[in-house]
């Protein structure tokens, strides 16, 4: 029975993890809920699989850190539940209307469902991911199934471009016309996706050339093993260009830098893995690369011409810190931003578009949730970095290329939230949590596996 319920679980997931980018990025209130009951009755399918003692951290961690922050919510819409802190447009509604609305720190009354159904994503994809990633038959078919549906996204998308070019799957396209989207509506989402898609295959790819030595690599041509390991490195490399060549006719600045960053740290990371490396020139090695990085891709398209941030973005930041510094502990309650940002945004303030988002996910947090909870959640992402980096490094096999290719893609995800919404759209949202939770589970059972066995070679010597 245990087996069927796994098995339901691992189908489930990469089924949700493959759709959902295909529903216009899932945006949609409908798509929202229909992948939250999937997801849920999931995770209720892996709820007893067994953890390790690392695992089960892990897991306490990441509840922890979801409790936190639902509480926070909920105490956002209770009634005068902290008076000082309630928000002023109770008070003003009351006056001009003649009402007598109890005032609440939240601008609005209940949590909106949107931004539920976005918390419930994360939870509940992040929970399957981590469960399937104990093991690691399972989280070699979950890693194929990612690997493989944006491949898909990737090869749509430039077939999308040359022949329907003004369309959205069968939608007309509204914005971002001449930009590769696949299918989704802003093209940085797309972006983010696609680079995901190529740090997941560059990975593979390196993960297969390490495995030659340079004796066998001079006679490859002359045994049929290395023929067929050259014909997989040459595969998995020419699916990791298309996608990196889709990512480029996105016309994304911060996908791009953020996915060549998110790359160089995976390479860093498989290369160094095993090798005594000390911390500092690990450090040294990925600033070194960054920097490089950085210099080229300066040079290159609208990053060159436009700069990495325009003005209308940061002049958004600006509006955010001021609505921080209004309202720095339990911010203006979830799902608002929308709701503050007309009494924000100055009269000159003039961008093109509709500015729903504050194209910075911690800063949007950080105004919604209050500084606390950002910082609650700063500390979680850089934890899950340093474990996933860590384990990285003293892996070995097939878990190096994985724990390497999902620490680029957290880099990657962490990096570009900071300067855009890729992971409030569900379409990459849930692909990014299921990878997350199954690296980090990858990540704690590597480390128990090479603890073990450095404790075997101890007793025997």
């Amino acid at each position: 029975m245990a087996a069927v319920l796994r098995s339901v679980q691992l189908w489930t997931t990469m089924a949700v993890l493959v759709l959902a980018p295909l529903c216009f990025g899932s945006v949609d209130l409908f798509w929202v809920t229909v992948w939250a009951i999937l997801l849920s009755i999931s995770a209720l399918c892996g709820i007893a699989t067994p953890l390790g003692i690392a695992q089960t951290r892990i897991m306490f961690g990441f509840l922890v850190v979801c409790v936190v922050y639902a509480l926070a919510a909920i105490v956002q819409i209770i009634p005068n539940a902290i008076a000082p802190l309630n928000d002023p447009s109770w008070a003003r509604a009351n006056a001009l209307l003649g009402l007598d609305l109890p005032p609440r720190i939240s601008g609005r009354a209940e949590i909106p469902p949107l931004a539920a159904g976005h918390f419930l994503l994360f939870a509940t994809a992040f929970i399957n991911g981590f469960f399937i990633g104990t093991s690691r038959h399972s989280s070699g078919k979950l890693l194929w199934c990612a690997r493989y549906s944006i491949l898909f996204c990737a090869i749509y998308g430039l077939v999308a471009l040359r022949l329907t070019p003004d369309l959205v799957l069968w939608a007309p396209k509204l914005a971002y016309r001449g930009s590769l989207t696949a299918t989704f509506i802003n093209h940085n989402t797309a972006a983010t996706l696609l680079g995901a898609g190529a740090i997941l295959w560059f990975c593979s790819a390196f993960s297969a050339l390490q495995s030659f030595r340079f004796s066998s690599l001079r006679l490859l041509l002359l045994t049929n093993s290395n023929e067929h390991l050259g014909s997989k490195i040459a595969a998995r490399s020419c699916s990791a260009l298309l996608c990196f060549f889709a990512l480029l006719l996105t016309g994304s600045r911060g996908g791009l830098i953020c996915t060549c960053l998110g790359l160089f740290v995976a390479i860093i990371l498989m290369a160094a893995a095993g090798k005594s490396l000390r911390r500092w020139q690990l450090f040294a090695s990925a600033v070194g690369a960054g920097a490089v990085g950085a210099f080229l891709l300066g040079q290159m398209g609208r990053i060159g011409s436009h700069g990495l941030l325009d003005d209308a973005r940061w002049s958004m930041y600006g509006f955010c810190l001021e609505a921080i510094r209004q309202r720095p502990w339990l911010g203006s309650g979830v799902g608002t931003f929308g709701d503050l940002l007309p009494s924000l945004r100055a009269a000159d303030f003039y961008s093109w578009g509709v500015w729903d988002y504050a194209h910075s996910t911690i800063l949007e947090i950080a105004v919604e949730m209050g500084v606390p909870v950002a910082a609650v959640v700063v500390a979680a992402v850089l934890a899950s970095l340093w474990v996933l980096a860590r384990a990285a490094v003293t892996s070995e096999g097939r878990d190096r290329s994985v724990l390497a290719a999902i620490t680029g893609i957290a880099v990657l995800s962490y990096l570009h939230a900071t300067v855009d919404f890729s992971l409030q759209i569900p379409g990459y949202l849930i692909p990014f949590s299921i990878l997350l939770g199954c690296g980090l589970a990858r990540a704690s059972s590597t480390a128990r596996a090479v603890f073990k066995s450095r404790s075997g070679l101890a007793v025997q010597v």
